[in-house]
């Protein structure tokens, strides 16, 4: 399908569990150039539910931006299935799939971002930090409203719905299986990613400070926690908003990109990709591993791509 010079696929099968096929939904123009930097979006929805769907407006929007997209859907958790850690295996796929077939669409798979919402940014995040590639590069990570230390999230004020949440995700009860939930956080993985050579994302966290769903600080504890260990990091918090803003839910006014506060997020967004994809090197290298060898050996830096 061509949506005004985007081409839309619907349903794509990138990968399969033990339940059902994975489908994704991809976007391009008409007239790109090729070599196209990638951007995957990941639904948010309690883990629980939610769609590729949500994304739709994005994913046309960003296409236009010069980039190919993929809008992705993943297994969900019932009160009979926990869906952590084989989650992350969908995600896996999800690469695994445009690597496979990198030179068919004329992609850059050493340029690959996540956009997450909500329980899309905590994958988002946790798998950036978790997965150690080789074939492909995640250079950036943009969490919306995102959890990403579920001990602190569950003990929290007002914490029963997420308690529940967390609990369905992993299938264990919070109480007496404290470590499950540690171990199941990004913030658990800050210092196993920085210690990998290769590990070179960065990270755009955006946040409302009235959210009620999950709690404001969530975001800023993660941005502290990766400015401590030198990843490249930026916050956003927005005074005024809460949660579900970001994009569409079916009878929901708003969760456009022109509503607010979409219309203020999506330029900064687009501007901390374009500056991250400037950055990327190509292959199996970082640029926080060139700095770090430049620096051992008194050699003069240049612009890496």
């Amino acid at each position: 399908m061509i949506q005004e010079n985007v081409i839309i696929e619907k349903n794509i099968v990138y990968g399969k569990t033990e339940k059902e096929y994975l489908t994704a939904d991809t976007y391009r123009m008409t007239t790109d150039s090729g070599n196209l930097p990638v951007l995957v979006l990941i639904h948010g929805g309690a883990f629980q539910t939610g769609s590729k769907e949500m994304y739709t407006e994005w994913g046309e929007l960003l296409a236009r931006e010069n980039y190919f997209v993929m809008a992705i859907n993943y297994r969900l958790a019932t009160p009979r299935y926990a869906s952590y850690p084989t989650v992350l295996e969908d995600i896996e796929e999800a690469m695994n799939w445009l690597v496979l077939h990198s030179n068919r669409l004329n992609i850059d798979v050493s340029r690959i971002s996540i956009i997450g919402d909500s329980a899309g940014a905590y994958l988002a995040a946790l798998f950036s930090l978790k997965n150690r590639p080789f074939s492909y590069r995640i250079c950036a990570v943009v969490g919306v409203y995102g959890p990403y230390d579920l001990v602190l999230e569950c003990k929290s004020l007002n914490a029963e719905r997420k308690i529940q949440m967390f609990e369905r995700l992993l299938g264990v009860t919070f109480r007496g299986n404290e470590r499950a939930f540690k171990e199941a956080s990004p913030v658990s993985y800050i210092d196993e990613a920085i210690a990998t050579p290769t590990f070179d994302t960065s990270f755009y966290l955006v946040t409302g400070k009235e959210d009620k769903i999950v709690n404001a600080f969530q975001s800023k504890n993660f941005f502290e926690k990766l400015r401590e260990a030198n990843i490249d990091v930026e916050l956003t918090e927005i005074e005024d908003i809460g949660h579900f803003w970001f994009n569409y839910l079916p009878g929901i006014i708003g969760g456009g990109v022109e509503d607010y506060p979409n219309n203020i997020i999506y330029p900064k967004i687009i501007s901390f990709l374009n500056k991250i994809n400037r950055q990327t090197c190509n292959g199996n290298f970082s640029r926080r591993q060139i700095i770090s060898i430049a620096k051992t050996e008194n050699l003069q830096i240049k612009d890496v791509h």
